[in-house]
């Protein structure tokens, strides 16, 4: 995360009005049956891609789990396979985030042009980075979940939710 100074009441308060609308999602990642991070898929735009992503493992016994590579596959397996919205993913990774360039890079996200002098650089991923990239961790995942990859998903429909969200959460 870019932000380092403390954080108040208001000024958490004024954030979260800023993101509680639908082109905005966030995320509790349960793993093991126990609440250890948070994904999101923030500033969605139909003209620029789902979003900017971001992943936090909050519990430190989860952080070398395959809780974030679950949860960000269960992500832009939605995004791309089942809300079909966009092409494109975003993320921001800090230029000394070493750990987190590579997992990014893993899933198939590059470095956005015109970024490599940028502390908080902009990676982007395109579907067919993805399909070539997760589609082996995506096999890889599916084997240490028993053979098990059925993407399942549930939500409430909402006027805070894009409408092809809302569709997919009536079918």
């Amino acid at each position: 995360m870019d932000y380092r100074e403390n954080i108040t009441p208001e000024m958490q308060k004024k954030w979260f009005e800023s993101v509680d609308n639908k082109f905005n999602y966030y995320f509790i990642i349960e793993f093991e049956g126990k609440q250890v991070g948070l994904i999101n898929a923030k500033n969605f735009s139909y003209e620029n891609g789902f979003g900017e992503g971001g992943i936090f493992i909050w519990d430190a016994d989860y952080i070398n789990s395959f809780a974030a590579v679950f949860s960000t596959l269960a992500l832009l397996n939605f995004v791309f396979y089942k809300v079909k919205l966009c092409n494109l993913s975003h993320a921001r990774i800090l230029k000394d985030n070493d750990r987190a360039i590579h997992y990014n890079q893993l899933i198939g996200y590059k470095l956005t042009s015109g970024q490599e002098n940028e502390y908080n650089q902009l990676y982007t991923l395109s579907l067919d980075d993805y399909i070539k990239n997760g589609g082996k961790l995506n096999k890889a995942a599916e084997m240490l979940n028993g053979g098990n990859a059925e993407l399942t998903f549930s939500g409430t429909v909402s006027d805070k939710n894009l409408d092809e969200i809302n569709k997919l959460l009536k079918n």
